[in-house]
Order: structure tokens, then C-alpha cells, then sequence
């Protein structure tokens, strides 16, 4: 038999082979001698002035889709009781102590806004939703609003077009009033007063008051009214009075007011609300992590972001612009 001689040269071949090998099998298995880069996950936390989410479903789609690409791990809370201020300031420090990096923040009303940023226990930065406080000394913080005084302003001038002039406005606030509120009725009466608009106002007491303020239209039958819905459950809520009662609707010269909901939504595509005020919420959703996850990275000089709002009604509910901001696919 012809005995196969292996040279030398072919030994040490064999053996850098087998080292070759050996190598690339812990490169791709193991972390022995390249160790995989650690993807940060930045803790962010998102507290809301309301006890449910009912007005933040676009802005939750923005923020998750931020949440994905930024690899976000982020916490969606809202109030046991809508508006309580303390009970606010206290899930937020609670958060911060529970390893949040960041606080979102939709504040229960201006001086809120100003507590949180003046709170020296608020050690992480800090975005603002729907909130135009001027930040205080070096905080690390930022701001992401609509123009609500300018939304208000518009609506106001669509209802001096659309509206004969001796009609009231009839103007239902909401059982408490934020800063987004208050500054949209701001807007509203800088055109309603000078033109003297008669205009009187109604707040949310109890369920049922605003049926209340329709049915006094209709009993006495001294005159019609406009309606101005100051928040989106105070609009749902009257759209569906109006809608249950073609008496009521009949007293009723037109019903406005502000939100993205698909309830709101609805009741406009059915004609039961007149105009709508709308906000880009995917955006401020997405805006709003983004905001947090750079400031986490590298602090930088406080900003106020400002997002797109309109007005729209009935036919401009299928235009393409509007569609892409009321109905994002998240």
C-alpha cells in the first residue's frame, strides 16, 4: 500500500485552518471575542391630566411608533381622578423613583405646569404637553403645544361668518379648566367680544347639565343658539343630546368645538357638529418621546415646539391632508 506522506507545510496548513475555524465558531456564538454593543433602553414615563385615555388615541400611536424606533420603554398613566393636581405631582415623583429617565407631562392646568417646574424633587428632564409655562433657571425641560389661542381665534371668526349676529353662544366648559381650555376661550372671545357677541358660559357640574342648558332653549322658546363645545367630552356629550332630540337639535344654530376623536369624528361626518378644531396628535405623540430620548442623551437649552392645528367641516373629512392627521396608522 502507498503510503501518503504529509509534509510539514501541510501540518501547520491544516492546523491554521482548524484555528480559523475554531475562531469564527466563538464570533458567532459566543461574545468571548467580540462583545455585541448593548442597545440602551431609555425608561420614559407619560403622565396625563385625565382618568382615562379616551382623548389620547392618536398621540398614543405616535408614541409608541417612537417608542419602537427609538427603543423607548414607556408608561402610559393617567389619574385616578381627572384633574387632581397633588395626585398628579405625586405619580410623577413616584415615577422618577421608580427609574423613569424622562417625565411627559400633560398638566391638570397652568400653575400645575408652573409647580412641576419649579419642583427641585424633579431631577430628570421634563416635557410638557398642551402647556406654555416658561421654564425656570437651567432646567432640563421643553414644551409641546398647539396654538390653541390661534384655533380659538379661528373659530371664532368662522362662527361671525357662518352665524346671524343676535345669536348667543352658548359656551360649555369643561368640570375643570386647563390651560389648553383657557386659552382656547381666550381666542374665541378676542373675536366674539368685540363684534359684541352676546356669549354666556356653562360648566360641566354634574352628568346631565348640559341637557339642562338645551332644554331651557327649548321650553321658554325665546331664541336659538350657538353652541361652543370648550372640550372634546363636553362636544361628544352635547352631540349626542342634539342627536337623540330633532326639538333640541331644532333650537341649535350650529354646534363647534375641538378634538380628534373618532366619536367627535362621527358626529361631525353626520352633521350634528358644524366645525371641528383640530390637532395634529400623532405628531405631538411622536415628537414627544423623541424630545425626551435627546434630552436624556445630551441636555440641551429648553424649546417650545409648536404643531399643527385647523378647521375643518363636514366636506373636508375625506381630503387627503386631513386624513393622513386624523386617521394615522400606527
Amino acid at each position: 500500500m502507498e503510503e501518503i506522506m504529509i509534509t510539514k507545510y501541510e501540518k501547520l496548513l491544516w492546523i491554521a485552518y482548524s484555528a480559523v475555524l475554531v475562531i469564527l465558531f466563538l464570533m458567532s456564538s459566543t461574545d468571548l471575542i467580540i462583545k455585541e454593543k448593548k442597545q440602551e433602553v431609555y425608561p420614559v414615563s407619560v403622565i396625563v391630566e385625565d382618568s382615562t385615555d379616551d382623548n389620547y388615541v392618536n398621540f398614543r400611536k405616535g408614541m409608541e411608533q417612537a417608542a419602537v424606533e427609538l427603543n423607548v420603554d414607556v408608561s402610559f398613566i393617567t389619574l385616578y381622578d381627572a384633574g387632581d393636581r397633588e395626585q398628579q405631582a405625586e405619580l410623577a415623583l413616584r415615577e422618577q423613583q421608580e427609574g423613569a429617565r424622562a417625565l411627559i407631562v400633560a398638566p391638570v392646568d397652568p400653575d400645575a405646569a408652573v409647580e412641576f417646574l419649579e419642583d427641585d424633587r424633579l431631577q430628570v428632564p421634563l416635557v410638557l404637553l398642551h402647556s406654555e409655562a416658561v421654564p425656570v433657571d437651567d432646567r432640563v425641560s421643553a414644551s409641546i403645544t398647539f396654538d390653541y389661542h390661534g384655533m380659538g381665534r379661528e373659530l371664532g371668526m368662522q362662527i361671525q361668518k357662518e352665524q346671524p349676529p343676535k345669536l348667543p353662544v352658548y359656551l360649555f366648559l369643561g368640570s375643570g379648566q386647563g390651560e389648553a381650555e383657557r386659552l382656547f376661550e381666550d381666542g374665541l372671545m378676542s373675536v366674539l367680544e368685540p363684534a359684541g357677541r352676546e356669549t354666556l358660559r356653562f360648566r360641566r357640574e354634574a352628568s346631565g347639565g348640559f341637557r339642562k342648558v338645551i332644554e331651557s332653549l327649548v321650553y321658554p322658546g325665546v331664541q336659538n343658539a350657538v353652541i361652543v363645545a370648550m372640550d372634546q367630552e363636553g362636544l361628544v356629550e352635547t352631540a349626542g343630546v342634539l342627536k337623540d332630540s330633532s326639538v333640541y337639535a331644532s333650537y341649535v344654530s350650529g354646534l363647534y368645538g375641538r378634538g380628534t376623536s373618532i366619536l367627535a369624528l362621527n358626529e361631525l361626518d353626520r352633521g350634528i357638529v358644524r366645525g371641528l378644531c383640530i390637532t395634529d396628535d400623532f405628531s405631538a405623540g411622536y415628537l414627544s418621546v423623541q424630545t425626551a430620548v435627546r434630552m436624556i442623551s445630551n441636555p440641551y437649552e429648553s424649546r417650545q415646539e409648536y404643531l399643527v392645528s385647523g378647521y375643518i367641516e363636514r366636506e373636508d373629512l375625506h381630503k387627503e391632508e386631513y386624513e393622513k392627521l386624523l386617521y394615522p396608522i400606527g
